[in-house]
C-alpha cells in the first residue's frame, strides 16, 4: 500500500468529524519529522475534501511542520557540534551563504519556497547563534504562506488538482467531491 493511499482513507474517513484537523496535523508532523513524504500530500487531499477548511488546515500542518522544525533545529545544534563539516558540503553553499547573510529573514524566505531547509537550518544552527524561539517564528510564518497557497488553490480549483496532483496522489476520482457536499449527494 501506498502512503499516499494510506493518507487517503485516514483523511478520508475523519473529513467529517473533529478528528480532520487532528488527523491533518498528526500525519504533517509525521512528514516533517521522517522526510518520507513531501507536504502536498497531506494539504491537497486534505483541501479537497472539506475545501471550506482551508484555513484551518493551513494553520493545524504549518503550526505542527514548525514545531517539528524547533526540535529539530535544537538537534542540528547537538549533531553539529560533534560533526561540523556537514555545514561544508558544496551543495548546501549557496543556502547557507544566504543564511548567514540575511539570518532568520533567510529561513522565513526558504520556509515560504520549495528551498531545501536542512542546510540553512544546520548552518544556522552550529555557525549562527541558536536562536529558537526567531527559527520558530521564521519557519511557521513561511509555511503558513506556502502551505496556504496549496490549500487555498486547492479549495478554489480543485479541478486542477483532481485530473493533476489529485490523481498521482491516490488516483483521486474526478466525480468525488467532499463528503456531505451537494455534488455528492446527487451522485
Amino acid at each position: 500500500m501506498k502512503v499516499e493511499d494510506s493518507h487517503r482513507r485516514l483523511l478520508h474517513h475523519s473529513a467529517e468529524g473533529h478528528a480532520f484537523l487532528l488527523t491533518c496535523a498528526t500525519l504533517e508532523l509525521a512528514g516533517t519529522l521522517t522526510a518520507a513524504y513531501p507536504v502536498t500530500a497531506v494539504i491537497v487531499p486534505a483541501a479537497l475534501l472539506a475545501p471550506k477548511r482551508w484555513l484551518k488546515i493551513t494553520l493545524v500542518t504549518a503550526l505542527s511542520s514548525a514545531l517539528v522544525i524547533l526540535f529539530h533545529h535544537m538537534g542540528w545544534v547537538q549533531i553539529y557540534e560533534h560533526f561540523p563539516q556537514l555545514a561544508t558540503h558544496p551543495q548546501w553553499s549557496r543556502v547557507m551563504d544566504w543564511v548567514a547573510s540575511y539570518g532568520v529573514i533567510a529561513l522565513f524566505v526558504i520556509a515560504a519556497t520549495p528551498l531545501p531547509q536542512t542546510p540553512a537550518l544546520i548552518f544556522f544552527g552550529g555557525v549562527a547563534r541558536p536562536d529558537y524561539l526567531g527559527v520558530f517564528v521564521a519557519m511557521l510564518f513561511g509555511k503558513l504562506i506556502k502551505y496556504g497557497v496549496f490549500a487555498w488553490l486547492t479549495a478554489h480549483f480543485p479541478e486542477r488538482f483532481n485530473d493533476g496532483v489529485g490523481a498521482m496522489l491516490g488516483r483521486w476520482p474526478r466525480h468525488r467531491r467532499p463528503p456531505g457536499s451537494e455534488e455528492t449527494k446527487k451522485i
